[in-house]
């Protein structure tokens, strides 16, 4: 994983329209043409929307088994998502990510639940449960999204309660002793007024073992519970408040030595890099825990609806991890982080004649705080007995943004869209250190603050043409930008701990079509994106100390094709195929560590050339109630690097996942078996070199195959 080889070498080295979208959740849709998204920030069917996106509804997450968004790799085209970390999955979207190790990058791939915007990716790889939607919007989305969609954007859209009872009870049970249970109600309380609760809890053993310890690693111990309370008073009137709370204890991270470089043919020595035992004197820990409250109003105003979006969200994460992945005490390093945020929305949209518009005003505010200590053990033999230090980082952020989006219509066929959105930013770093008695391992420093500022004009400009009622074509630019930010934990931060904002032009052609004679539809897209002062982690000398920081490191290109295409031939048959080529590569990288390696023309990490899938899924009656139900899929994916250097990677691989099931819709019960990974096929999800031991190469491994049955009853 991209977080965990950068924790071993970082901490190592010191580290609209309401009524519409309502409908749509009572009804499962059968096609893009009666898909309802909100991309746009108003609803539109999804065939009509001149933005890249995949929707999944909640009728699609079922059949796909979905509980977390790592479940979805290889379902959307052009989107890498890494398996399992807690803090700093890897989410990649036409070839851009964001090694979120430091806590002053911001992420490339911007994800909201609800419409709130997450400050930090640490919430978004969450149990998934009771959600009405996922959209995944690609290219850059800053007219309407604002800053660090330069990739793209995630939408969790959670299930609101309405005016009938309904509810859900799911169970599950699998190998590795997986346990699962999910649990959602909802309905009325009066006139006028509806609640919901649902909530989950995941449990797994873990994959590898710590033969040191004994203890399993790798494993999945989550409690998620969220709320809703709505109140609609009037036609024109809705309240929505919403809360939630999740919580993870686990011990995931586990890395397996590749190759042990120093220590080859010891008896440090991994003679199998496949077995999934590591030996190690200190266990991998990860504790999270994520809270975050919201209200909506939504008020019909004019010809429009007035909203106002308050949302107050944090979490608390930390970890322990042994950075030299021996039993020997030699080096570990914990990190204990705290974040809070506040937003507010306000946005007015509605129609005047051939204009459909939204227009808005945000405000955001974000505290985070991080503390990462280092362990030097006796063995290192530099020390008699252990010894620590830490580097204290607090990041404060303050983001000013108006915007405007509208879209005109010259005929019935020919519309044009136009999107401006102006962000002001400003940040400060409160930056310390406590060094250890010596000041050999890190000097002890007060107290220093750091500040930077910045300000974005974001446009988009679409032109849009409907052939048909159920064709689109259109031609988009897009101007996206991520924030700039710090190296928190730079070892003697001056000025250069601050780098500059990163940028992107996206020009793209997209047709959407649904397709005459059979229910499917068809989307394809081609894309040109130029990015500028990318944002590079690159190895550096600090202060007579090789560091890993993020700076501008010059420019890259990403340009392919993406494809998605659903069939429905025959009653209870659905077929869907997905296909993404992609070309992105550094295409200015000079300098970019001590050596003054060159990485011009590298491929981006996590931008395999070939990724896409292919499914399908039968349901028939087998008796007067009974109906028969199978899935099959398959996801696969060329090469993929993990650094920018390209110095590791792993080859090219399919992965087949399978259900089949039982159930009676009149009654509300079904029961399924699921498997995933059915060839057990051993893949790494992140290679990357050691920071301690020289020529250690490390990996981590994707889940191995996984296979269980659940029961389901809705009432």
């Amino acid at each position: 994983m991209r977080g965990l080889k950068m924790r071993a070498t970082k901490q190592a080295l010191m580290c609209g329209v309401a009524l519409m979208a309502q409908q749509a959740a009572a009804a499962e849709p059968d096609s893009a043409t009666d898909i309802v998204v909100t991309a746009e920030r108003r609803a539109s069917r999804l065939i009509d929307t001149p933005i890249s996106l995949s929707a999944f509804t909640s009728a699609d997450l079922q059949d796909r088994d979905v509980t977390r968004l790592e479940n979805l790799a290889g379902f959307v085209p052009g989107m890498f998502i890494e398996e399992g970390a807690l803090r700093t999955q890897t989410l990649a979207i036409r070839g851009l990510s964001a090694d979120l190790n430091n806590p002053g990058l911001d992420q490339s791939v911007g994800i909201y639940v609800d419409g709130v915007y997450l400050g930090r990716a640490t919430p978004g790889n969450a149990s998934l449960f009771d959600l009405e939607r996922i959209e995944v919007l690609r290219g850059p989305q800053g007219a309407l999204y604002g800053k660090n969609t330069i990739a793209g954007a995630i939408n969790y859209i959670t299930r609101l309660p309405g005016d009938e009872l309904r509810g859900r009870v799911e169970l599950g049970y699998g190998n590795y002793n997986t346990l699962r249970v999910r649990g959602a109600v909802s309905g009325p309380l009066g006139r006028g007024v509806s609640a919901s609760l649902a909530g989950a809890f995941d449990k797994r053993d873990g994959f590898s073992e710590n033969v040191a310890t004994g203890t399993r690693e790798d494993d999945i111990n989550s409690l998620a519970v969220r709320g809703a309370l709505r109140f609609q008073p009037t036609d024109t009137l809705d309240l929505i408040l919403r809360a939630d709370y999740s919580r993870d204890r686990t011990h995931s991270g586990a890395v397996d030595v590749l190759d042990n470089g120093a220590f080859a043919g010891s008896p440090l020595a991994d003679a199998d890099p496949w077995d999934r035992k590591i030996a190690k004197d200190q266990d991998s820990v990860q504790d999270r825990d994520v809270w975050g409250v919201s209200g909506e109003i939504k008020w019909g105003v004019g010809s429009g609806e007035l909203v106002s979006l308050t949302a107050l969200r944090g979490f608390k994460w930390s970890n322990i991890a042994d950075n030299d992945y021996t039993v020997l005490d030699i080096l570990a390093s914990g990190i204990h982080e705290k974040q809070s945020q506040f937003s507010q929305e306000f946005r007015y949209g509605g129609t005047a004649g051939a204009l459909t518009y939204v227009a808005g005003l945000y405000y955001f505010h974000q505290s985070l705080d991080t503390e990462a200590r280092s362990h030097v053990g006796p063995d290192l033999g530099v020390y008699p007995n252990a010894v620590t230090a830490s580097i204290f980082g607090d990041v404060d952020t303050d983001s000013f943004a108006a915007f405007a989006h509208g879209d005109y219509a010259f005929t019935e066929q020919l519309s044009l869209t136009v999107g401006l959105r102006y962000t002001y930013e400003k940040k400060l770093l409160q930056h310390s250190q406590t060094g250890d008695p010596w000041g050999v391992l890190l000097p002890t420093t007060p107290q220093r603050d750091i500040r930077r500022s910045e300000d974005d004009f974001s446009p988009t400009l679409s032109l849009n043409y409907k052939p048909a009622d159920d064709v689109l074509l259109y031609g988009r630019y897009a101007r996206g930008f991520k924030s700039g930010g710090f190296n928190v934990f730079s070892v003697t931060p001056t000025d250069d701990a601050r780098y500059d904002p990163e940028h992107v032009d996206s020009f793209e052609l997209g047709l959407k079509a649904g397709l005459p004679g059979v229910k499917g539809w068809l989307s394809l897209d081609l894309f040109h994106m130029n990015y500028a002062n990318l944002q590079v982690n690159q190895l550096q000398l600090i202060g007579g100390l090789p560091q890993f920081v993020t700076s501008n490191a010059g420019r890259a290109r990403s340009q392919g094709l993406e494809a998605e295409l659903h069939l429905q031939p025959l009653d209870g048959l659905e077929l869907a195929a997905t296909y993404s080529y992609l070309n992105a590569r550094f295409t200015d990288c000079q300098n970019a560590n001590t050596s003054g390696d060159d990485y011009t023309g590298n491929r981006l990490p996590y931008a395999p050339r070939h990724s896409g899938s292919v499914s399908a899924q039968y349901v028939t009656p087998i008796s007067t109630n009974l109906e028969l139900f199978l899935r099959g899929e398959m996801a696969l994916r060329s090469r993929v690097h993990f650094e920018a250097d390209n110095a590791f990677s792993q080859g090219g691989l399919a992965l087949f996942n399978g259900r089949v099931g039982v159930r009676d819709d009149a009654a509300g019960w079904g029961v399924y078996g699921w498997m995933r990974n059915i060839g057990n096929r051993d893949y790494a999800v992140s290679r990357f070199g050691g920071a301690i031991v020289p020529g250690q190469a490390l990996q981590a491994i994707g889940a191995p195959r996984t296979f269980g049955i659940e029961a389901s009853f809705n009432f």
